[in-house]
Parts: C-alpha cells; sequence; structure tokens
C-alpha cells in the first residue's frame, strides 16, 4: 500500500502528456493486478455516509478477524496496522462520489487533474478513528472513522480575495439583513428539464435569479471564512434558533422557486428575492461571509449510497467520452453520470422518415459513439434505448422507437461492439424530457440514449 501511495504523490507532478499519463496508469493497474499492491482486501469492507446537516464523513470499517486469522484483544496492533495501510483503497471511492457543484463530483475533478489522488489520502489521514472493537457476534472488528467535509472543500478554495455579483438592480426596495434562510424543500422544477425534483448537497452550491443571473457561488466568500465555514449550512428544520449564529434574527426568508444543474445542487430564487439581496451593501456583505442556509428535505440531508461507489477508472473514462464528444461532435450530444453509470444521449439523429434506417450522413456520428464505447473497458454492458416526439400515433412510436434502438445496436455492432454486451428498449413518446408544442422540442425529444453500465 505504501508504493500506491508513492504513486498517488507522483501523478500531482504529471503534466498533461497523454503518454505519460497512460504510462502511470499502466504502472498502477500492473502493480494492482500482479498483487504488489491491493485495491480492497477481501477480508475488509467500508461502509459510508455523507452526513451534510452535521458536515462529516462517516464511515464504519470491518475487518474479518477469521479470515485474516486474528483475535482481539491480542492481535488490536496488527487491526489497527491494517486498518490504516488499507483506509485509502477502503474510503477513496466513497470521497469521489462525493457532489462538490451542480455539474461535478470529486472525482470528475480528480480526471481533469484539478486534484490528485495524493490529495484525497491527505484528506482522508486527517480523519479521526476509534479504537477497535469486537462486532457483537465476534468475528469481526470494527472501526468507526469520521471526517470533516471541510477538509474536501479546502481542496477547492483557492482564490485570494472575494468578488461581487456582476448583476445590480436599480431601484429596489430593501433592507438590511442578518442573514439568507432558503426553504428549498419538496419537488423543484429543474431548470431547462420537463421534470420536478428535491434538491441535493454538495460542497459548493451556486445561486441563480429566475432569470439564470448569478447571485452566489464559493468564491464570493472571503477565503479565510470559506477555508473555516462551509459556504452553505444545511439543515431540515425551520426551527431559526437552531442556526442563529449563523443567520442573525433579521433574516431574508426565501422560497426556492426551482432547481438547477445536472446534480440538482442550485437553488432558483424569485428575481424580487435576489433583488432585494444585492440592492445593499451590507447584504452584499452577507454573501463574502456565506451566511446562508438552505432547507432541504430531510431524507436528502444523510447520504447512503444504494450502489457500490465508483473508481478513479469511471471518472478518467467519462472525462476521454465528454474530450471525445467536445472535440468530434459538440452540437447533438450530452454525457451525464448520473450516480454510477454514464449516460451517452444523441437528439435529433437523421433517420429516413417513419423508417429505422439512418441517413448515409449520421453514419460518421455512429463511428463517433463506437469510438468512444471502446473507451469503457471490457467490464461494462450497453443498453440503448429510442424515444419519438409526440405526434399522436402511440403504438407506432413505440415500435419505430424500438427498431430504431436495435438499428443503433446493429450498426454499433458493426464496429466493433460485441452485440452480446448490447440490451435495447423502445418508448415511444412515453419518456419526454420536453412539452412535444414546437419543432425545437420535438427534437428534444428525438433521441437515442446510450447508458454505460458496470458488469
Amino acid at each position: 500500500m505504501q508504493i500506491l501511495f508513492w504513486f498517488c504523490k507522483q501523478f500531482t507532478i504529471i503534466k498533461r502528456s497523454k503518454i505519460i499519463k497512460n504510462i502511470f496508469y499502466f504502472c498502477v493497474f500492473f502493480l494492482i493486478s500482479t498483487g504488489f499492491i491491493s485495491a480492497k482486501p477481501s477480508y475488509m469492507e467500508a461502509k459510508t455516509v455523507q452526513n451534510w446537516e452535521t458536515l462529516h464523513v462517516d464511515s464504519k470499517i470491518t475487518l474479518d478477524l477469521h479470515k485474516k486469522g486474528l483475535n482481539l484483544p491480542a492481535d488490536r496492533n496488527a487491526v489497527v496496522r491494517l486498518i490504516e495501510q488499507n483506509r485509502l483503497s477502503l474510503l477513496k471511492n466513497a470521497y469521489l462520489s462525493i457532489l462538490v457543484d451542480s455539474s461535478n463530483r470529486v472525482g470528475n475533478y480528480l480526471a481533469e487533474e484539478k486534484i490528485s489522488l495524493a490529495d484525497i489520502n491527505t484528506v482522508i489521514k486527517k480523519s479521526t478513528s476509534t479504537a477497535p472493537v469486537l462486532s457483537p457476534e465476534l468475528n469481526n472488528a470494527i472501526v468507526y472513522n469520521q471526517n470533516k467535509l471541510q477538509e474536501l472543500a479546502n481542496l477547492f478554495i483557492r482564490h485570494n480575495a472575494p468578488y461581487e455579483p456582476s448583476y445590480f438592480p436599480l431601484g429596489t426596495a430593501s433592507k438590511v439583513y442578518t442573514g439568507i434562510l432558503i426553504d428549498a424543500r419538496g419537488l423543484l422544477p429543474v431548470h431547462g428539464e420537463y421534470i420536478s425534483e428535491k434538491l441535493n448537497p454538495c460542497l459548493f452550491p451556486k445561486v441563480w435569479n429566475k432569470k439564470m443571473s448569478l447571485i452566489y457561488e464559493k468564491n464570493m466568500m472571503q477565503p479565510d471564512i470559506a477555508r473555516n465555514t462551509s459556504s452553505v449550512l444545511y439543515t431540515s428544520s425551520l426551527d431559526e434558533k437552531l442556526y442563529r449564529d449563523r443567520i442573525g434574527t433579521e433574516p431574508l426568508r426565501i422560497i426556492a422557486r426551482g432547481v438547477f444543474g445536472d446534480n440538482r445542487t442550485d437553488p432558483i430564487i424569485s428575481d424580487n428575492d435576489a433583488e432585494k439581496i444585492l440592492a445593499k451593501k451590507e447584504n452584499i456583505r452577507l454573501l463574502k461571509e456565506g451566511r446562508i442556509v438552505i432547507v432541504c428535505d430531510k431524507d436528502m440531508l444523510k447520504i447512503v449510497p444504494t450502489y457500490t461507489p465508483v473508481d478513479e477508472n469511471f471518472y478518467f473514462a467519462y472525462h476521454d467520452i465528454s474530450e471525445l464528444f467536445l472535440e468530434k461532435m459538440p452540437d447533438n450530444v450530452v454525457v451525464k453520470t448520473p450516480e454510477n453509470i454514464i449516460k451517452i444521449t444523441m437528439y435529433d439523429i437523421k433517420f429516413i422518415a417513419d423508417s429505422p434506417e439512418i441517413i448515409p450522413q449520421e453514419k460518421s456520428s455512429l463511428d463517433v459513439i463506437a469510438e468512444a464505447l471502446k473507451k469503457v473497458g471490457q467490464a461494462t454492458h450497453f443498453l440503448i434505448e429510442g424515444h419519438t416526439a409526440d405526434l399522436n400515433r402511440p403504438q407506432s412510436e413505440k415500435i419505430l422507437s424500438q427498431q430504431r434502438a436495435d438499428k443503433i445496436a446493429d450498426e454499433l455492432s458493426k464496429r466493433g461492439i460485441p452485440a452480446e454486451k448490447m440490451k435495447t428498449a423502445g418508448y415511444g413518446a412515453t419518456r419526454p424530457i420536453a412539452p412535444s408544442n414546437t419543432s425545437e422540442n420535438r427534437a428534444k425529444n428525438r433521441r437515442v440514449e446510450i447508458t454505460i453500465l458496470r458488469d
């Protein structure tokens, strides 16, 4: 494991050369595959909870004493040593999954080389652990690990001075407030999408008005305050006494009007409420001091992953795929990573009218899609889903969408994607992402979605 830590440190000095990066990745994967370093011991496991009300990452690390041939209390020191040696590999993936902002998790910034594995290891090392205790069944040693989310947030605080919002209201009546309280509970309409969802907590939410002018983000905070205080305080309670020290006795009370971002993290407030904040320099100072509380649904503030968190290779693959499409198909392809999957959405694919046949000009797009799918490795499979616009022909639309999904799979198979790794489905117009009331919206609904799933 010390070899892995050494490699993590070397990663921080690697430049953007793809050749150097590929050599680095090969060396790490070779050491793992040959047993020189262990990615995750079979006799240990970790379960992690993100608690956004307490602003902690809480982990439970379990070591199977029988598998390892150890006993407590006699082998206490050996247990402590094994857990310390493997803490990075046990907790790393859970930390990579933490939402940073509206578009990115920690793993995305790792893939973009904004942070390194060594940085994440340093954060994990700052956590506190209990002494190992026996499980009730007497066959496991358990260690509880806790870390402050602020330690992770500090990796991204790099500004030296705050800036003020560029949007300034003219002649708005306002008063001086002592803080800002945003009630973002319940289902909120997602900006630019045909859906409502709950707000997710993250390290650095932004606040927008209805015109999508930016009202608040982390670089508006005083950096010394940002390094010691979360950019916002999350709570599920409307009892202001619980966070009086954050927003004072006369806060501006706001009802969120929507939510923004791929990760559903940014509250949207009314233009009038935004103007009340920006009309007074004293209220702008509230932004600089991070005197903002966001009230969320309680079930959104304690995150226990329902899936196995993905490792860094998932984020590297997503980054490479995104870069490929940005270079070769920038206009009609969107790549997103909801939880532990990668979803590629192709909008307005040109088929012959009322037919599953693709027009010849689209064949080059399929070359790029196949190239992208080959970047994700062997331990994956693909779900290809066809969707149509609503033209009041539900039965024929469903059949056509299935035929078009099958056609895409057939074309990808010709380009080297194994047919047995692809499944298809057609939904017709039953899953719209926009109302089919304009030609532009109908083009959005005519789409093919390819979901990349781990085996």
